[in-house]
């Protein structure tokens, strides 16, 4: 989202919302680019998505309301109650919701120091409590035998395209977080070095994301497949609906990673299990090398929470071959 998107050229009926709603939202937008350029592509991309899905909630389910009208605020605490359990029933967790509740409230405190609301109604709307076990997401991590009968399976079946190969090859190839590989745009694309250039990761750093040779065999035919379908946009990956091209969003992003997870038998696989399993392979061998690649501060942040936990069994082998060298 760059600084020439953020226009309201982006209009509310092209997203299928109030262009009332979203011309309000471009000038938050426009003010936020002012003040912080380096997390328009993170932060405030995350809320855009974030309040896109809640001002086509307040259309199709709240009369179409536009969200700074004084009867608006005045019943909002019973709107976004509602709106709360539309989330749910659609299987948003409470750590999703709390993450649109985070990005309709920083809207209000714009709006709030722009005059344009007398209170951010969400003082009066607590927080939903997070417990650990609404923050645990099922960790999978694959073997090299799953990843060869993913690729294989993707490249026989015609339900998977060349940008579905892609994406698994590249979240593997690189380790990256989807936050990166959803940002890739061609004029980062170095083909004979085989990498990305300028990724900014989520430490604010910039770094390359690399990937190898059959990663880059699959570049290059999606870039032909692109010139033959006319496809002309920035980023690497796109979506076509009504004709018109458009930047592959997150959403679709993991909605393609889970269906790719179902070729193995895993129902709710994301793209950090990908980066969790290449880190774990890695990590097996090298955990300097594993903790290089997931561009981790330290080893410790990489043995912690990307590396496979040993099963009891596997710790007593190896602490039995300790003992006999150790003469025990």
């Amino acid at each position: 989202m760059k600084k020439y998107e953020v226009t309201t050229a982006i209009t509310g009926k092209k997203l299928g919302i109030s262009e009332k709603n979203i011309e309000i939202y471009v000038k938050y937008l426009q003010s936020c680019i002012i003040k912080s350029q380096d997390t328009v592509q993170t932060t405030y991309k995350t809320y855009f998505d974030n309040m896109k899905l809640f001002f086509r909630y307040l259309k199709e389910h709240e009369g179409n309301r536009y969200i700074l009208s004084q009867d608006t605020q005045k019943q909002f605490t019973d709107i976004w109650e509602r709106y709360c359990s539309y989330c749910f029933s659609k299987g948003n967790s409470r750590v999703t919701v709390n993450k649109k509740r985070t990005a309709c409230s920083t809207f209000f405190d714009w709006c709030l120091k722009r005059r344009l609301i007398k209170v951010n109604p969400f003082i009066y709307i607590e927080k939903l409590k997070i417990t650990q076990g609404d923050k645990r997401r099922n960790s999978y991590f694959l073997t090299a035998s799953q990843i060869w009968e993913i690729n294989y399976v993707m490249r026989n079946n015609k339900k998977f395209d060349t940008q579905d190969l892609l994406l698994f090859n590249l979240f593997l190839d690189s380790g990256a977080r989807i936050s990166e590989i959803h940002g890739l745009r061609l004029e980062q694309l170095d083909l004979e070095e085989m990498l990305f250039n300028n990724v900014r990761l989520k430490e604010r750093y910039i770094e390359p994301v690399i990937f190898f040779e059959e990663t880059k065999l699959l570049l290059k035919k999606w870039l032909k497949e692109r010139n033959e379908k006319g496809i002309d946009n920035e980023y690497l990956f796109t979506t076509t609906y009504n004709k018109k091209v458009n930047h592959m969003s997150k959403e679709t992003i993991r909605s393609r990673i889970r269906a790719i997870g179902k070729i193995v038998g895993i129902e709710d696989f994301y793209p950090h299990s990908i980066r969790k399993s290449i880190l774990n392979i890695t990590g097996q061998q090298s955990e300097s090398v594993a903790a290089a690649l997931g561009h981790h501060k330290n080893v410790a942040v990489t043995r912690e929470h990307y590396m496979k936990k040993k099963k009891l069994t596997e710790m007593r082998n190896t602490l039995l071959q300790i003992r006999n060298l150790a003469g025990l």
